[in-house]
């Protein structure tokens, strides 16, 4: 299998490509938390041809399953997020189902919490416990695996040797560990008490002036949504190739002035302060009214990236506080 695995530069970390066979075990690198770029991006890349014309056959092509080893629980929360979109719509799209269906998922726990880690705050927790086909925890000396899937359970079994059972004081210690990593997420976040469910808020403020002053150190730059494991937002161009044209899908961002253009030049998102209000009430609004769950799992990424130093968690926290503590200043 070509693997997908943790790799460090100093103290950051990134997820890099080993083809087939090219992988060392030096090259192990057990990441602390999750790395700079999303899961996402080996799921559907950020460029990739989707169909080639005139054609006449088949042009489904054979995938080449990936291995990918070391993601984190914020990663694979948000690949169930954009399963609502890409795979279980009425209009899935082929390459993004099929690279859920081959790709085996090696997840880790966290072992810490980073300065924007706010995955507890988003209802989630340093540590997978579904949608994976193996996990790796640490307990004490010892690694525990625990098969998440069928596939897994068959991964497991051609490739990993022989294996202890795993015994009640080795879950125990998981467990307390985990605990411990869950708190260090949690103490990271402690001044961000939210009075209200995000998307209340952000329903208070959809006419409201304050977004300019929220988006005014924004520089449009796109990088929260390039680096976002929820964002799933694309644009299709045709370009020759010879005697024919390929068409490619490529990552688009809502904070782009021509993400929203349509014939004639008109935007409804004409202004900075419209495309910024977009990205929260996108992911904290709409998609909760229209799947039931919030578009972000508090992997922090935007808010470590952000070349404006702007905070998803002190923009939420801001919303509510201009609202309710008026409201209610017992609060405060």
């Amino acid at each position: 299998y070509p693997l997908v695995m943790p790799v460090s530069s100093g103290q950051n970390f990134y997820l890099k490509h080993f083809p087939t066979g090219s992988w060392q075990k030096k090259d192990w690198f057990y990441a602390p938390i999750r790395t700079a770029q999303p899961l996402k991006s080996f799921f559907y890349p950020p460029q990739q041809k989707v169909a080639e014309y005139p054609n006449q056959n088949d042009q489904i092509t054979e995938y080449i399953p990936k291995v990918i080893i070391g993601a984190k629980a914020c990663d694979i929360a948000a690949l169930t997020i954009i399963d609502k979109v890409y795979a279980e719509g009425e209009y899935p799209d082929p390459l993004y189902v099929k690279a859920r269906e081959k790709n085996v998922i090696i997840s880790t726990d966290c072992l810490d919490a980073g300065e924007f880690c706010s995955c507890t705050l988003m209802n989630h927790q340093p540590f997978p416990l579904s949608e994976f086909d193996i996990n790796i925890s640490p307990s004490g000396e010892d690694y525990l695996l625990e098969v998440g899937s069928e596939k897994g359970q068959k991964f497991l079994d051609e490739y990993f040797g022989q294996l202890k059972q795993a015994e009640d004081s080795h879950k125990d210690e998981r467990e307390k560990f985990r605990q411990k990593v869950e708190e260090s997420v949690r103490k990271k976040n402690e001044r961000f008490h939210f009075y209200e469910t995000h998307q209340q808020s952000i329903e208070r403020h959809l006419n409201s002036p304050e977004w300019a002053d929220l988006a005014k150190t924004c520089v449009e730059c796109g990088t929260c949504t390039q680096i976002c494991p929820t964002c799933h937002c694309f644009l299709f161009y045709d370009q020759p190739v010879e005697d024919k044209f390929e068409r490619i899908k490529v990552w688009d961002s809502c904070f782009f002035a021509g993400y929203s253009r349509m014939a004639g030049g008109l935007t409804p998102r004409l202004s900075l302060a419209d495309r910024f209000k977009n990205r929260f009430y996108h992911k904290f609004d709409s998609f909760v009214t229209n799947f039931g769950v919030e578009a972000c799992t508090g992997c922090g990424r935007c808010s470590e990236g952000c070349m404006g130093n702007i905070d998803l968690r002190e923009v939420l926290l801001e919303l509510q506080k201009r609202v309710v503590l008026k409201e209610q200043p017992d609060l405060a």
